[in-house]
C-alpha cells in the first residue's frame, strides 16, 4: 500500500493486516533550477507575501473552489498575496469564474500547461503548497506524491485530512492537515502556517522529510519486502 489510508481500505475489504505492507512512492532529487527560469519566476511572483502555489489537475477532488474562497478571505490580511494555480482538468471553467466573481484576478495566477523547468521554478519560490483535498464521490488521495516534490525545495504543505496526505506531511512539523470541506479550516491553518514566520520553519522540515522518499532508500523496501 502507498499509505496507511490504502492500507486501511485494504483492511476494510477483508484483506489480512498482516499482508499489507507500506511502501510509499519515491521521488526524484530536485532538478536544478536554472538562472532564466529563477529570473522568470521571480519576475511572474514580484515581491508578493504570501506565495502560495498548488500544481494538481483541476477536478473537484482538489478542492480548488476552497482555496479560492480562502484567497480572497486572505486578501484581508496579505494585500500582497499571491496564488499560483498549476493544472488543467474538467473545472477549469468553473474555477475561472469564481476567481472573477471573487475578484481576486489580480491575486491569482493560472498555468495550463507550463514546461517542467518553470513549474519546479515556481515551486522553489513559493512559500506554501496548499492542496487541501477532499473526497469526492469515489475518488480520493490515495498519498499525495506531489508533497514531497515540494519539500524537496524546502517548501512546507497544508493537505487535506481525506486520504493519505498525513503520510506525506508529518503534522505540525513538516506543514499542516486541515478539514478541506471547510474553508474555515483551511483560512485558520493558512494564518497558522504564516505566523511568528512559522512557514521558514515548516519549509526546513520538509526538506529534511524529503529524504525519507529518496528512490535509493525506497527500493530497499521493496527488495527487503522480496
Amino acid at each position: 500500500a502507498n499509505s496507511n489510508f490504502t492500507k486501511d481500505l485494504g483492511i476494510k475489504i477483508g484483506i489480512p493486516k498482516n499482508k499489507i505492507h507500506i511502501i510509499h512512492p519515491g521521488c526524484d532529487d530536485p532538478m536544478q533550477i536554472e538562472k532564466e527560469f529563477q529570473i522568470e519566476a521571480e519576475r511572474i511572483l514580484k515581491d508578493s507575501f504570501p506565495k502560495i502555489i498548488t500544481v494538481a489537475r483541476l477536478d473537484r477532488r482538489k478542492n480548488h473552489q476552497n482555496i479560492l474562497m480562502c484567497i480572497r478571505n486572505l486578501k484581508e490580511i496579505y494585500p500582497q498575496i499571491k496564488y499560483v494555480c498549476i493544472g488543467d482538468g474538467e473545472e477549469r471553467e468553473n474555477i475561472l469564474k469564481l476567481s472573477k466573481e471573487l475578484k481576486i484576478e489580480n491575486e491569482v495566477i493560472f498555468f495550463y500547461k507550463i514546461g517542467q523547468n518553470l513549474k519546479n521554478a515556481l515551486i522553489k519560490n513559493s512559500n506554501l503548497f496548499l492542496m487541501p483535498s477532499i473526497s469526492f464521490k469515489s475518488s480520493v488521495e490515495g498519498f499525495g506524491i506531489s508533497f514531497i516534490e515540494a519539500a524537496t525545495y524546502g517548501v512546507g504543505s497544508i493537505g487535506g485530512k481525506d486520504g493519505g496526505a498525513n503520510d506525506a506531511i508529518d503534522n505540525g512539523t513538516t506543514g499542516l492537515i486541515c478539514d478541506g470541506e471547510s474553508i474555515s479550516s483551511i483560512y485558520e491553518s493558512v494564518i497558522k502556517f504564516f505566523e511568528n514566520e512559522n512557514y521558514k520553519k515548516y519549509g526546513n522540515n520538509a526538506l529534511n522529510f524529503s529524504i525519507n522518499f529518496k528512490w535509493n532508500k525506497i527500493i530497499k523496501k521493496y527488495l527487503a519486502l522480496i
